[in-house]
């Protein structure tokens, strides 16, 4: 049930980020200031949630790398953000940001609780 909320906390997050990110790229700061704050408090859900799917599991190695990478991915989301609401975006935050990001889907993905992938 945790796994749902979860998954709903986080698509909140990936849809506000889409429109702060497209609102602060058109110059839109003020309703994109707005809107980061309440993407902020979607994290608070993000890692709640998260934190609370930890006990349903055996801890493991990837369990734990997946808990730090995610909280590494909310930290590169707002960096991101932040430099580009300044106007001083780098191709090492976009690529850092972009790759913290894919790991942490694939790790989530792949642990016993996601979807499991065959190849």
């Amino acid at each position: 049930m945790i796994t749902g909320y979860h998954l709903l906390a986080l698509s909140i997050t990936c849809i506000l980020f889409i429109f702060v990110f497209l609102f602060y790229k058109r110059g839109k700061t003020k309703k994109a200031v707005i809107l980061h704050q309440f993407m902020r408090l979607s994290f608070l859900g993000v890692l709640t949630t998260g934190i609370l799917l930890v006990p349903l599991m055996p801890f493991s190695l990837a369990r734990g790398a997946k808990l730090l990478f995610g909280i590494m991915s909310l930290g590169m989301i707002e960096i991101f953000l932040m430099h580009l609401n300044k106007g001083d975006l780098t191709k090492f935050t976009t690529v850092s940001f972009i790759v913290f990001l894919s790991i942490t889907i694939l790790l989530g993905l792949f642990l016993p609780l996601g979807i499991y992938l065959r190849f």
